[in-house]
């Protein structure tokens, strides 16, 4: 929010079901909000869903003009926003759909054009590895592949995302906190362990407070779905023997997260990957840390196991890779979709 050439606030949108980025900067302007310019990376809605419109609060607070960087695509709003905005005597208006801007913008609201295109949440699959495509050596040990830059990018890219994915093994191995660093360190990232057997210690760190999750399977002991049923943790059955990943993402999809950062081990990744395989829209983004060592060894651990691809024709192929030094590695992402 810009008001006489000075930023006055700024917000971002909160948690499905709380305030949208519109409304988080008119609260924290208050009446400095009256006479100044909103900018916005998604039009504004107009229709009570979860949250009542953005629209009604642009006009209660006075703002004068509005600048969007994409329209909303969602059924209810598409241009609906604008149009309202400009019949309440607002002047809105959308940046150029085909400049720099726009398509930075369309990057960044990944996540939520996904969600209105597929019902899905967007899926960032991560892994550090050794030149020969290692993750840990044939006695388990991975600590560390990657040096203190690449590991301090990682954590920044989970925590950008609503949920990061692991499996038990891991759990197990390297009792992760996994939590949200740097400037989102505050946030309450949701904590999803792939657990077939609720085999996992309720001790270890990611079982510390209410913002976790397990996906289970119908072959968990009797005795242990009592355990969890007794510790109050929340988990869910997605198959009989193995999780189903496009299951997975449909209930998670319902709890309101937008986007998942795919941080298991061999396994999880070789079950996710073969299950994209077969459905794309089960991975989009793709970021791989490379370090410069070799592990050998067929015992060593591949970052990703399961039956893979039958030709390298069939493989995921990233779009628009990019190339980033984190010395002594390198930082190589890209994407699978957009949107």
């Amino acid at each position: 929010m810009v008001k006489g050439g000075r930023v006055v606030a700024a917000g971002y949108t909160q948690p499905a079901g709380h305030n949208h980025a519109e409304v988080e900067a008119i609260r924290r302007a208050g009446k400095r909000a009256a006479g100044s310019t909103l900018y916005v990376t998604l039009e504004p809605c107009c229709h009570f869903g979860q949250t009542p419109p953005c629209t009604d609060a642009i006009v209660a607070a006075g703002i004068v003009r509005v600048i969007a960087g994409m329209k909303d695509p969602y059924p209810k709003v598409n241009g609906g926003g604008v149009k309202i905005l400009r019949q309440r005597g607002i002047r809105a208006e959308f940046i150029p759909a085909r400049s720099r801007l726009a398509r930075q913008i369309r990057l960044i609201n990944q996540p939520f054009l996904k969600w209105v295109a597929t019902g899905l949440p967007y899926v960032v699959v991560k892994a550090a590895v050794s030149l020969d495509g290692k993750i840990a050596t044939r006695a388990g040990d991975s600590k560390w592949i990657t040096g203190e830059a690449a590991r301090a990018d990682a954590r920044l890219e989970r925590s950008q995302c609503d949920a990061v994915i692991v499996g038990a093994g891991t759990v197990a191995a390297d009792n992760p906190e996994l939590a949200a660093h740097g400037p989102y360190k505050q946030k309450n990232l949701l904590r999803v362990i792939i657990d077939p057997r609720l085999s996992s210690d309720l001790e270890k760190k990611v079982f510390r407070d209410e913002f976790v999750f397990v996906a289970a399977t119908g072959a968990a002991p009797a005795a242990r779905q009592r355990t969890w049923a007794l510790s109050g943790i929340r988990y869910h059955t997605f198959g009989k023997r193995k999780v189903s990943i496009a299951k997975l993402l449909a209930y998670l999809a319902a709890m309101g997260v937008r986007s998942v950062y795919v941080e298991g081990g061999s396994g999880v990744n070789g079950s996710w990957y073969d299950a994209a395989l077969k459905d794309r829209r089960l991975i989009d983004r793709i970021i791989y840390y490379i370090a410069p060592k070799l592990i050998g060894g067929q015992a060593a651990v591949s970052a990703i196991s399961g039956r893979g691809a039958v030709s390298v024709e069939a493989g995921l192929a990233l779009k628009d890779p990019e190339y980033t030094i984190l010395r002594p590695d390198i930082k190589v992402a890209g994407f699978v979709n957009y949107f």
